[in-house]
């Protein structure tokens, strides 16, 4: 059977219209894309009218722009939750302060960098208070020396006191009103005040106060000596002045984000707070030595907030240096990822424009 000519011609010009309709229908899908988030100031947060904000937001806006995406804002609850939503598919991008780390690139593919940053550690700017203090003086060290120490005194003045207790009037020869006058004079011996007011006169009495007097300079010394070792451990127990002293402190984090995984990889166990607020009160309240979490969020949020400007203090000292990515869902039986390769292509151009430091510099100042 032949088709004429015309027939033949119209189911072309239908085929090349059906091909250029699938073909818009896959532009429109793949530039139209849902870009999940997550609260994390200064990266991605919502301002007073709802709107997203931020350096991760503005970045891809700018991203966006160039390469002609529309989107959709997603939010997510934490930055591990963020994650396992682009690997399922649930987003096709995630953007906020997402470190990259290979457990997490085993199940999204990550673009460049975006910022490169590090975990930091916040403090108590303010020192231990009488309290914290008067706990580390009254140890058990320090107890048992008191008690050794008063021991000592008793022993010393009970000797002295059966040598005076018939023939001087300063020792009374009844053992209750005797002794204590005997230790007082031991305690103001050693002491080296000196009151006068109680002295030995027999030959055996000022022999062994003699003794007593040599003794006590040894012996007075060293008791300085566990005080200031005491007070001295208490001060180092309440400051951590680095990643070295989280071992020996009570540390918190954030669950459900990479320092908290950090911390336990140390060997540390951190109490887990759920938000960030929440970290930084029990901080400031003395309840943990150290919360650790993203340098430059710790810093944004302390300089931006009245009640932590004061009292919370962001260590120069970094847990790790880490970089932030952007997360793209994978692209299946592919060897390459075109959305991630077009992410990468406007990152670069936004780097190099400087546009990205720009941005950077409008949340963070000069960093």
């Amino acid at each position: 059977m032949t088709v004429p000519r015309g027939v033949l011609a119209l189911l072309v010009v239908v085929g090349c219209l059906g091909v250029a309709s699938d073909s818009r229908a896959q532009s429109d899908e793949a530039t139209h894309l849902t870009v999940g988030t997550k609260t994390v100031r200064p990266f991605a947060y919502q301002d007073p009218a709802g709107r997203w904000t931020g350096i991760s937001i503005e970045l891809w806006q700018e991203i966006a722009r160039r390469r002609g995406y529309t989107f959709d804002w997603v939010e997510a609850p934490n930055t591990d939750e963020l994650v396992q939503w682009v690997a399922t598919g649930r987003v096709d991008v995630g953007i906020a302060a997402i470190t990259m780390k290979p457990s997490r690139a085993d199940i999204v593919d990550f673009s460049n960098s975006m910022f490169e940053s590090g975990v930091g550690i916040a403090v108590s700017a303010i020192g231990p208070g009488p309290l914290a203090m008067l706990s580390g003086v009254v140890s058990p060290r320090f107890l048992g020396t008191v008690a050794t120490l008063a021991a000592l005194l008793l022993a010393v003045g009970a000797a002295v006191w059966l040598f005076e207790r018939r023939s001087n009037p300063d020792f009374e020869p009844d053992p209750r009103r005797g002794l204590w006058s005997a230790f007082w004079w031991s305690a103001v011996t050693m002491t080296t005040v000196g009151y006068g007011d109680k002295a030995p006169k027999t030959i055996g009495g000022r022999l062994l106060g003699l003794v007593w007097m040599f003794a006590s300079i040894v012996m007075i010394s060293g008791f300085t000596a566990v005080i200031a070792s005491s007070l001295t451990t208490q001060r180092l127990r309440s400051q951590v002045t680095g990643a070295e002293d989280l071992h020996d402190v009570r540390v918190g984090a954030k669950s459900g984000e990479n320092p908290a995984e950090i911390l336990e990889q140390r060997g540390i166990r951190p109490i887990l707070f759920d938000t960030l607020r929440g970290g930084l009160d029990a901080l400031e309240n003395g309840e943990i030595a150290a919360f650790v979490h993203d340098r430059p969020v710790l810093l944004f949020e302390v300089t931006h907030d009245d009640d932590w400007k004061e009292s919370v203090l962001v260590l120069s000292d970094m847990l790790r240096e880490e970089e932030y990515g952007i997360a793209v869902r994978p692209t299946e039986g592919a060897l390459k990822n075109r959305l991630r390769d077009d992410i990468n292509h406007a990152l670069l151009e936004v780097k190099i424009a400087g546009t990205l430091r720009e941005i950077e510099t409008r949340y963070l100042g000069t960093r």
